[in-house]
């Protein structure tokens, strides 16, 4: 197995919907990771030359990840998140592109709210991941991601001596649902003593403090 670690940048704000943050802002706030479920199918979008492998359906099918032939982890922040200032979003589809003005004035009768404040990261913000393979990877120097695909990122593939003391970030939700290896993990994670679990949403439940070696011993055999 082949692991190409690599640092992620920001080149513009990212926003996706993590969770609601009390205080006088109210805002809803993005993680500070880049959840490796967006990661695959953002660069199998670019790897497979453009196709949108992503099926829109009502619920997804984050199975078929594991036929893509290769996995990255999550990306954990290197250093501290830089964050946006918080700002006004809309939530109604209505408000961008376009003037509709049935639509607009049938909206303002609907009993729910049409916008949120929100608070993203900011560009120039480095993550760090790893992404295994059975064969060296051909990655590309930009990938697309966050809401709309609005966001372009910078990949860059790290010497080992960049990343050799760095701690790697897996999810449970991917490892139990995609591949069938979290048992693996909690054992391996157990032994060693390192038992650090972060739960964000249903589909992202964060085990820290992993090593490169704990990385790819967790996927030994499960790549296509």
């Amino acid at each position: 197995m082949k692991a190409q670690v690599i640092r992620l940048t920001l080149l513009n704000h990212l926003f996706y919907y993590t969770e609601v943050a009390g205080g006088n802002a109210s805002a809803t706030l993005t993680g500070a990771f880049l959840g490796d479920l967006a990661l695959n199918y953002a660069l199998q979008r670019v790897m497979s030359g453009g196709t949108d492998t992503y099926d829109y359906r009502a619920k997804p099918n984050y199975a078929q990840i594991a036929q893509f032939g290769f996995y990255c982890t999550v990306a954990k922040p290197l250093g501290m998140v830089k964050r946006t200032e918080i700002y006004i979003n809309n939530t109604l589809f209505n408000c961008d592109g376009y003037v509709d003005v049935d639509s607009i004035m049938q909206s303002g009768k609907s009993p729910y709210k049409n916008y949120r404040q929100v608070q993203g990261i900011a560009a120039g913000t480095t993550f760090i991941a790893a992404v295994l393979s059975n064969e060296t990877l051909k990655l590309p120097p930009t990938i697309r991601m966050g809401r709309a695909k609005e966001t372009l990122l910078k990949i860059e593939t790290l010497p080992e001596k960049e990343y050799k003391d760095q701690d790697f970030w897996l999810n449970a939700y991917t490892l139990a649902t995609v591949y069938q290896n979290l048992p693996a993990a909690i054992e391996l994670m157990k032994e060693q003593e390192k038992v650090n679990f972060a739960y964000i949403l249903e589909n992202y439940n964060l085990l820290k403090k992993l090593t490169l070696p704990n990385v790819m011993q967790i996927f030994d055999g499960k790549l296509s």
